[in-house]
């Protein structure tokens, strides 16, 4: 039979094969721990960059396409447009015509008082 140094021997070396087993499992839960994070960031990074990569085709044929447009629209509207020195002399014109018509509404005015 075993007696109690025997018991006790064989303690210590489980003992010693457990702290063992503890050491490398706490060492590869820190490699698994390492490896899942550098993934992570690795996978982290490839959905930025397709995200951006997204957001830079949306931008190309959505928004500028519609910018060129309303650039376009505004052109139009620019060519349509009256330049400001023409309405400037029409103005000029209007007054001047106003004055004549109340010149001639005064001598109307006269003529009719002197019959």
């Amino acid at each position: 039979m075993l007696e109690e140094k025997d018991l006790q021997a064989i303690a210590e070396i489980m003992q010693g094969m457990e702290s063992r087993i503890d050491q490398k499992m706490e060492k590869q839960k820190q490699e698994i721990m390492s490896e899942t994070k550098g993934l992570l960031a690795q996978q982290k990074q490839e959905i930025l960059d397709e995200s951006t990569r997204r957001m830079k085709l949306l931008l190309d044929t959505e928004v500028t396409a519609k910018f060129n447009l309303l650039a376009e629209g505004q052109q139009a509207i620019l060519e349509k447009l009256v330049p400001m020195s023409r309405i400037e002399a029409v103005e000029a014109d209007i007054a001047i015509l106003k004055q004549a018509v109340r010149a001639m509404n005064q001598e109307i005015d006269e003529l009719k008082k002197a019959q």
